[in-house]
């Protein structure tokens, strides 16, 4: 919708300022909505603009509560919604929807939305923009000192909005697309022609909506059809494939197996460590090459001794039994020296 502004009272959103914003044009096709609009913005002057005109008029999503929308991109309307709020600020706003006594708009404070599909996820950028107009809200309070009201709709423009929804035939005869033409203001009752009109309309969409429906129906159950025999063919190929599977599985191969396999490609500091890293515990004896792997390691320090256990996890020696052994080893060397 290039070159769109909002009519909604003297809201300065547009499609140039506000290149994000989404805009909901006037249900021309349903004259008691339409009316409601019409009552809420408060623009006398779109009620002199001619039906094909009228239709391409629209309000931005800054005048409908979070509720009235399908998702938290603010894209789409729930059906039948209508703009009540005039926002003041990013959470403040008249009301047209409640009055007071005087009929004007109440005050409210606008919440953030609970339910799940209103929920933007935490980079998403609010359309409604008022992170960008830092000015919007000193705006609103300028203009906004005392509480706005519904526009009151004169009987014979009330009969010209009627009027006008019917006449969809002669006024493509005699209006200029040029330029705006005011409603006719002829006194004709013209109601049992537009609900004819609109019924017609009506029932000429419902249709379209069924054939669609319909068809995506029939679509729809030829998938489904193909997708049980596809799940019948993959369950009879897994029997299959678990059957053959079952009869053709190797032998499992114990730890001790396993071990004299890959001994052989180690070193053998690192056949010692590796089976201390399996067979390793407190129950179990440690060999010699293990206390040999264990006093090396102490001699860089307890430090590294204590990282590799607490960091890397080795399965090593207490710290307490590797000193001893390291003592007793100084001993002996320090015994054989004397001798």
């Amino acid at each position: 919708m290039g070159g769109t502004r909002c009519v909604f009272r003297d809201c300065q959103v547009s499609t140039q300022r506000n290149p994000k914003m989404h805009f909901f044009k006037l249900p021309v096709r349903d004259p008691v909505r339409l009316e409601t609009w019409l009552k809420n913005c408060g623009n006398a002057d779109i009620l002199n603009v001619a039906k094909e005109k009228l239709s391409n008029r629209a309000v931005c999503a800054r005048h409908f509560r979070y509720e009235c929308f399908m998702n938290y991109k603010l894209d789409r309307l729930i059906p039948n919604q209508t703009p009540t709020l005039v926002r003041v600020s990013k959470d403040l706003a008249w009301d047209m929807e409640h009055l007071d006594e005087n009929g004007e708009a109440t005050m409210v404070k606008l919440s953030m939305p609970t339910l799940e599909h209103l929920i933007p996820p935490p980079n998403f950028e609010c359309p409604l923009g008022f992170t960008d107009d830092a000015r919007f809200g000193r705006k609103y309070v300028a203009r906004r000192r005392t509480p706005p009201k519904p526009l009151i709709l004169e009987p014979n423009k009330r009969q010209k909005l009627v009027h006008e929804q019917g006449n969809t035939t002669e006024t493509s005869l005699i209006v200029d697309t040029g330029k705006e033409q005011p409603l006719s203001g002829k006194d004709i009752d013209m109601g049992p022609l537009t609900d004819s009109n609109v019924t017609e309309e009506m029932h000429e969409d419902y249709q379209l909506k069924y054939e669609q429906l319909r068809t995506n129906f029939e679509q729809l159950s030829k998938e489904n059809a193909d997708l049980k025999q596809t799940i019948e063919r993959l369950e009879a190929q897994a029997e299959v494939l678990k059957s053959s599977s079952s009869t053709s599985v190797a032998p499992q191969l114990t730890k001790s197996q396993l071990y004299n396999g890959i001994k052989k490609y180690l070193g053998a500091t690192m056949a010692a460590l590796v089976r201390m890293e399996m067979f390793g515990g407190a129950e179990r004896p440690w060999k010699e090459d293990e206390r040999d792997f264990s006093k090396e390691l102490l001699q860089l320090g307890e430090h590294v001794y204590t990282h590799c256990c607490d960091e890397w996890r080795f399965r090593l020696p207490s710290l307490r039994m590797a000193r001893s052994w390291l003592e007793d080893k100084h001993t002996e060397e320090n015994e054989g020296e004397q001798l």
